[in-house]
């Protein structure tokens, strides 16, 4: 342990294994990509339009014997399955504004699918999981189960039993670029995958992703993650930092982090390895508020090519923050870039925007309000069930 410690504080060591890290992953999303193209080809899978989405769903439906019933805001019953790391606390709050919610947060209930015993703990978790549904299903029907999901942590079997009570099922996975299939834990892939021809509906927030639900069996539809107005406010406070980030320091970041301070700028960063250490969500929030530029990483895992969009591109402008992170494409599908956020390219690029947002603080701050207006207009996470529940023709 004190050799892993020592090579932990090498620089160069860091830097190298960063470098390696990110290769690997670069190549096992696109292989696994290509994989997945190549497969849709020979077999004549194309990506589905919403409007063909909404037909195979109501036929995949139809054979359970569902046929949608709209109902007005508040009337729905939702049953959502979930793990608490840090921002799911909003799944349910959110979830409350179309229903009555039941809750499943497995490690409340003492499961924990970080730790080493796992596999021989999860089929305990899915079967409380399947008895509190049933329970609940007894007492007043179920519309929708909603899951944040994976192979790793659901049986398929257990949702499909949901799904044969009459409820509709839906998924959302934030890691299907780079582990859509993942490893194989106790019979299964760890990924989406595995689940992905359960699922009703999957949600998916990267766009290229799609292709692999609908070649494993399943519908897939681009649903980018979201803000909730009342925790993600603005504040009156006065600056306190030019520029901050918030996460953790891994990969590319410290050394991203170094670059810009040799080039002058100062950032306060906050979480986890970070000298100021983590903050709690409620100053994490503020903390948007008391900087004039709060800087976003887009890439994945140590990768800075392998890109998606996070829950911080939607919480951050939300927040009232002016939000400056990397180029990801995918931004430009939710957002003006350069007028409601703005991206950077490279270090170099990131130095230059900062030093004109700083010099030019009256053309920083209409940017700054139009991000935080378009957040609160169009990506609320009640904006992105109402989207679906609609779709599936459950909400009126």
């Amino acid at each position: 342990m004190n050799i892993r410690s020592t090579l932990k504080k090498n620089y160069l060591i860091n830097f190298l294994n960063t470098i390696i890290k990110a290769k690997q992953q670069n190549r096992k999303a696109k292989k696994e990509l290509l994989v997945y193209k190549k497969k849709a080809l020979e077999n004549n899978i194309k990506e589905l339009s919403v409007k063909e989405i909404l037909k195979s769903l109501q036929a995949r439906l139809s054979d359970r014997g569902i046929t949608p019933i709209p109902k007005s805001m508040g009337e729905m019953n939702i049953f959502v399955v979930y793990s608490l790391n840090n921002w799911e606390s909003v799944i349910p709050l959110s979830l409350e504004l179309f229903g009555n919610v039941v809750e499943y947060e497995w490690r409340s209930h003492g499961y924990d699918e970080r730790l080493g015993d796992w596999i021989s703990e999860r089929d305990k978790m899915n079967q409380e999981v399947l008895d509190l549904f049933y329970k609940t299903n007894k007492k007043s029907p179920v519309d929708i189960v909603v899951g944040y999901l994976s192979g790793f942590t659901m049986n398929p079997e257990i949702l499909s039993k949901m799904g044969e009570s009459g409820s509709v099922i839906i998924n959302f996975n934030w890691d299907d670029k780079l582990w859509f299939n993942g490893e194989n834990f106790g019979g299964r892939s760890s990924g989406p995958a595995s689940i992905a021809s359960t699922v009703d509906l999957n949600l998916t927030n990267s766009p290229e992703s799609r292709i692999k639900y609908f070649v494993e069996g399943g519908l897939a539809m681009f649903w980018p993650e979201a803000g909730y107005p009342s925790i993600h406010k603005s504040y009156e406070y006065e600056y306190v930092h030019d520029v901050s980030f918030v996460g953790g320091k891994y990969g590319w970041r410290p050394y991203f982090i170094n670059m810009l301070k040799k080039n002058g700028i100062k950032v306060a960063c906050f979480g986890n390895g970070w000298e100021n250490g983590p903050l709690s969500d409620d100053d994490m929030v503020k903390l948007y508020s008391r900087s004039r530029i709060n800087l976003g990483f887009s890439g994945v895992g140590h990768s800075k090519e392998l890109m998606c969009l996070k829950g911080r591109d939607f919480e951050v402008p939300m927040s009232g923050g002016l939000y400056l992170t990397q180029d990801n494409p995918e931004l430009s599908l939710v957002y003006d870039i350069g007028k409601e956020i703005v991206t950077y390219k490279d270090a170099s690029d990131c130095v230059n925007k900062i030093k004109w947002l700083l010099a030019n603080p009256d053309k920083a701050e209409k940017i700054r309000k139009s991000g935080e207006l378009s957040a609160i207009s169009k990506h609320r996470w009640k904006d992105r069930f109402s989207e679906v529940f609609q779709l599936i023709g459950l909400l009126r």
